[in-house]
């Protein structure tokens, strides 16, 4: 917050740097293989971590949730640019107001793992969500989905996710 407000920004900014570098030297004992989970290559663990030591302004190995989320916000960057990394960070958030590394990596992972779908696995999502068989999916089973898989969307956004493929605005 302090640069979004003009105060303290240069030194904020020294503080990140050193905190970075010094982040840089203590990823020499990092361990990827600690972190690894299905569908994720250590290199992409390596890349998560690396953001996360940006994230973490003050070098605690601990993001605070709502100030990192601000910065992010502050910065301007492209919306689609940051968009995996802003669903991560809302998703850590639901859980509590702050997150380490491995809690990081949690919320990343899936979407790392959803890259390219292949037209087979898209067929078994449609055929988890189209119970019935009719041949569309609406609000019910979303939801339906949802809760039976633990999912964390609001009805907000389920809204959004229907109304964004409903090409013949039916509702389904």
């Amino acid at each position: 917050a302090d640069m979004a407000a003009g105060g303290g920004g240069s030194r904020r900014m020294s503080t990140v740097i050193v905190t970075h570098l010094a982040n840089v030297e203590d990823n020499s004992k990092f361990k990827a293989s600690s972190y690894r989970r299905a569908g994720l290559s250590e290199a992409e663990i390596i890349e998560m971590k690396e953001s996360f030591d940006l994230l973490d302004w003050d070098g605690s190995g601990c993001l605070d949730l709502d100030d990192t989320l601000d910065e992010l916000q502050s910065f301007k960057i492209e919306r689609l640019e940051q968009e995996s990394l802003m669903i991560a960070l809302r998703t850590c958030r639901k859980k509590g107001p702050t997150a380490n590394f491995g809690e990081f990596v949690d919320a990343l992972t899936p979407l790392f793992a959803m890259v390219e779908p292949t037209q087979e696995s898209l067929r078994k999502v449609w055929r988890l969500m189209d119970d019935n068989r009719r041949g569309t999916v609406c609000a019910e089973d979303l939801a339906r989905i949802v809760s039976k898989y633990g999912m964390q969307f609001t009805t907000e956004e389920m809204t959004d996710m229907l109304e964004f493929a409903n090409e013949s605005q039916d509702g389904e």
